[in-house]
């Protein structure tokens, strides 16, 4: 039985029990049911028949596509509020007086067709320095992206020899979302990119999750940090209890993994199709 409330061992991180944890119980219907459940709750709420959705298949989804999504609404969100500051008008102020201040002193000495060229690029130069940037907050969810993008690269052997990679993927009433997801004659892993030394991996509950949705299977979840060249700090191999390995070891690390039945592997394969979907 899935259980959340062990002493730091919680699926859910909610402060209801078991009993009242809508995750939890979300978790144990299966996709079909949740469907049907959405299905009703639309109907009764708006008299209408649902319209048809497609079916979106976790299969499908591309590695690093959240990442990928924060950073763009992050970026649209800074340039919408850099367009409407003071940055952007003082931009322009700088561009503008920077190509009339050249202009107006280089136009005497070399002419006008070659002063006000030299008056254009600087004006350039100085909309490139002074032009909207992403911030840190924003770029790090770049990096995290180009992150994940090279950890399924790193996972492609896998695939291509028959295992069950899905990147990007959730469980119903997650806000997060689940790098990779690998399943094959090793078991099930669950795996984070983990691109910043600061940053706190979440993979323990989500691999707790993973487990419980895969509950009656029997296969073990094993969660799984992996770091580019130059992240882990040297003689450093675990991040909060989590095993941290190298991305060029990652694929020999899993399958150096203990060994598990074929029915299994099929059981555990079909039910995350089932349940999981596309994080973004």
């Amino acid at each position: 039985m899935m259980s959340k409330r062990r002493r730091h061992d919680r699926a859910c991180r909610c402060g209801r029990d078991d009993a009242g944890c809508a995750v939890l119980a979300v978790q144990r219907l299966s996709r079909t049911r949740v469907q049907e459940l959405a299905e009703e709750i639309w109907t009764v709420s708006n008299g209408t028949a649902v319209p048809d959705r497609p079916v979106l298949d976790p299969r499908g989804s591309r590695p690093g596509a959240s990442a990928l999504a924060a950073y763009r609404r992050r970026r649209h969100k800074e340039r919408a509020q850099w367009r409407d500051g003071r940055r952007s008008r003082r931009a322009w102020a700088v561009v503008t007086a920077a190509v009339l201040g050249v202009g107006s002193v280089i136009t005497p000495v070399l002419g006008p067709g070659l002063g006000w060229r030299l008056a254009v690029v600087a004006g350039l130069g100085a909309w490139l320095r002074l032009r909207y940037h992403p911030s840190a907050s924003a770029r790090f969810w770049r990096r995290q992206a180009l992150a994940q993008r090279r950890t399924a690269a790193a996972l492609a052997r896998l695939e291509q020899e028959g295992w069950l990679v899905l990147h990007d993927v959730a469980l119903p009433g997650w806000s997060a979302s689940l790098d990779h997801l690998v399943i094959g004659p090793t078991g099930v892993w669950a795996i984070e990119t983990w691109a910043h030394r600061r940053l706190r991996p979440q993979l323990s509950w989500k691999a707790r999750a993973v487990a419980d949705s895969l509950a009656g299977t029997g296969i073990p979840v094993r969660p799984l940090l992996c770091s580019g060249i130059g992240m882990r700090p040297p003689g450093r191999r675990l991040v909060q209890g989590i095993p941290l390995v190298l991305r060029q070891r990652l694929s020999a690390v899993v399958r150096r993994g203990s060994r598990v039945q074929p029915v299994q592997v099929q059981a555990a394969s079909a039910r995350a199709l089932e349940v999981l979907r596309p994080a973004a």
